[in-house]
C-alpha cells in the first residue's frame, strides 16, 4: 500500500460559540494546555509506513487562519479533524479553505450533526466514541459519507505521547490545586447516566482492561508524569472497574499520585484502599445541595448521597474537587444565601461553580424550546450557518443573567480568599 502523508489537527479556539457557564477565575490561560488524546490515539493506530504530522491549533493557540497555512504548509494526502461543536465556525473555514484530497471530520460535532458536517465540505465524518479501527481502514481506501465506528476500547493501543513533546503539557500554572507534571488518560469511555444538561458522547460505557490501564500509568511515570488523571466521563460509576483497577495497581505494588472524574454514588468501602494507592483527589459532579434542584438535573443522587461521599473522602484525605451549577429554575434565593456555608460544611476542598447552559441536545435545552423560553431551534439555525462568537439568548433574561453572573463571581471569590487563607 501507498505511504500517505496525514495531518490530524485540533480546532483553534478563534470564533468558538459563547459560553457564559465558567467564571473567569476558572478559565485555563495558554500556560496549560491539553494534550490531545484523541487524535493521538488515530495516530498510534495507524500503520507506521504512514507519515502523520500532529497539529494542536487549540492549545498553541494559533488563530484559523494560522492553522490553515500550517496544514497547507504540509500537503497532506489526508486531513483529519477532530472537533467539538463549540468550535463549528472554525471547522467550516479550514475545510473551506484547505486543498486536501481527502478531507475527514470526527469528535464529538458529527454525533449530532454529520450531514451537516458533510455539506460543509468534509468528504466522510466518523460518528463513534472511538474511530480508531475505522480510520485506520479509511487511510487505505478514502470511503466518503458517514461511517459509523464500533472500534473496541481494548482492541487498540493506548495514546503514544511521544508524538508530541510532551513536557509542554505538564502545568505551568494551577488554578484550583497543584499537581506535579500532571498528565491524563482514559480507563473508560462513555457514562450511562441521564442528567439533563449532559451532551455527554457515549451512553454507552467501554471499559479498558485494567492491566492496560495500570501499563498506561506506568507509562506516563516513564514520561516524567508524578499525577495522573483519569479523565473518564464517569470513572468510578462500576464497582468492578474499579475494583480491577486497585486490585492490579496492589498486584504490582504500585502507589503513584493519581485521581480521577466521576460520581458521588460509589462503593465507599474503597476509599481507603484507592488512598493506599495514592488517590489524592477526584473530581466530581455534585452539581446542587438541593434535593428539588438534584430531581429537575435527573441526578441519581440525593443530598444524603453527597454527605456520605464527603464524609468517606474526607476521612480517607482524599480531596474532593466538586462542581456545582448554578441557575436552575428551580433554585431559590435562600439556597443561594446558603450555599456557601454549605460547601464548606461538606469540607469540598475546590468548589468549581459553574453557570446552567443551554448545550444543544441536552434535555435542558430541548426543554427550554417545548417550555417557549425559545421560539425556535436556535442551534439547529447556528449550525447550518455558524458565526464567530455566537451567543445564545439567556433563557431567562439579561437581568437575570447578569445577577448570576455577578452572584457566581462572589462566590468564587469568597473560595478563592478562603483557600489562600
Amino acid at each position: 500500500m501507498k505511504r500517505k502523508k496525514i495531518v490530524l489537527a485540533t480546532m483553534p479556539v478563534e470564533g468558538e460559540f459563547v459560553n457564559w457557564t465558567t467564571p473567569n477565575f476558572f478559565t485555563l490561560t495558554n500556560v496549560n494546555k491539553y494534550i490531545p488524546l484523541g487524535i493521538l490515539s488515530l495516530a498510534t493506530n495507524l500503520p507506521p509506513r504512514h507519515e502523520v504530522i500532529i497539529l494542536d491549533a487549540s492549545s498553541e493557540p494559533w488563530t484559523i487562519n494560522e492553522t490553515i497555512e500550517k496544514i497547507e504548509e504540509q500537503e497532506p494526502d489526508i486531513l483529519g479533524l477532530s472537533v467539538p461543536t463549540r468550535r463549528t465556525y472554525a471547522m467550516n473555514k479550514i475545510l473551506e479553505k484547505t486543498t486536501a484530497p481527502y478531507k475527514v471530520v470526527g469528535g464529538p460535532h458529527v454525533t449530532h450533526y454529520s450531514e451537516l458536517t458533510l455539506r460543509s465540505g468534509a468528504d466522510a465524518v466518523f460518528v463513534g466514541p472511538l474511530a480508531d479501527t475505522e480510520f485506520r481502514e479509511a487511510v487505505e481506501n478514502m470511503p466518503k459519507g458517514i461511517i459509523n465506528c464500533e472500534t473496541k476500547i481494548n482492541d487498540i493501543e493506548f495514546p503514544d505521547r511521544e508524538l508530541l513533546e510532551v513536557e509542554r503539557y505538564f502545568p505551568k500554572a494551577h488554578v484550583l490545586f497543584k499537581a506535579e507534571n500532571r498528565l491524563p488518560m482514559f480507563s473508560s469511555i462513555g457514562c450511562p447516566n441521564k442528567c439533563t444538561f449532559c451532551n455527554v458522547q457515549s451512553k454507552r460505557v467501554q471499559y479498558k482492561d485494567s492491566q492496560t490501564i495500570v501499563d498506561e500509568m506506568q507509562y506516563l511515570d516513564t514520561l516524567g508524569s508524578r499525577s495522573v488523571h483519569i479523565l473518564d466521563d464517569n470513572f468510578n460509576v462500576n464497582r468492578n472497574h474499579l475494583v480491577g483497577i486497585i486490585n492490579e495497581m496492589e498486584s504490582r505494588g504500585l502507589a503513584i499520585e493519581w485521581s480521577g472524574r466521576g460520581q458521588t454514588k460509589m462503593d465507599y468501602s474503597l476509599a481507603h484502599r484507592l488512598r493506599d494507592t495514592g488517590f489524592k483527589r477526584i473530581h466530581v459532579g455534585i452539581e446542587a445541595l438541593d434535593d428539588e434542584i438534584l430531581r429537575y438535573f435527573r441526578k441519581n443522587e440525593t443530598v444524603e448521597d453527597v454527605h456520605r461521599f464527603c464524609q468517606s473522602m474526607n476521612n480517607n484525605n482524599i480531596d474532593i474537587l466538586g462542581y456545582f451549577i448554578l441557575g436552575s429554575p428551580v433554585e431559590t434565593e435562600e439556597y443561594r444565601r446558603t450555599l456557601a456555608s454549605k460547601i464548606e460544611e461538606l469540607g469540598v476542598k475546590h468548589p468549581f461553580l459553574n453557570i446552567l447552559f443551554p448545550e444543544p441536545n441536552t434535555k435542558y435545552y430541548k426543554s427550554l424550546i417545548s417550555e417557549g423560553y425559545y421560539k425556535k431551534d436556535i442551534w439547529v439555525d447556528f449550525m447550518q450557518n455558524p458565526t464567530p462568537y455566537f451567543e445564545i439568548p439567556y433563557p431567562y433574561g439579561e437581568t437575570k443573567k447578569q445577577e448570576l453572573i455577578a452572584y457566581t463571581d462572589e462566590l468564587t471569590e469568597h473560595f478563592k480568599l478562603k483557600n489562600k487563607s
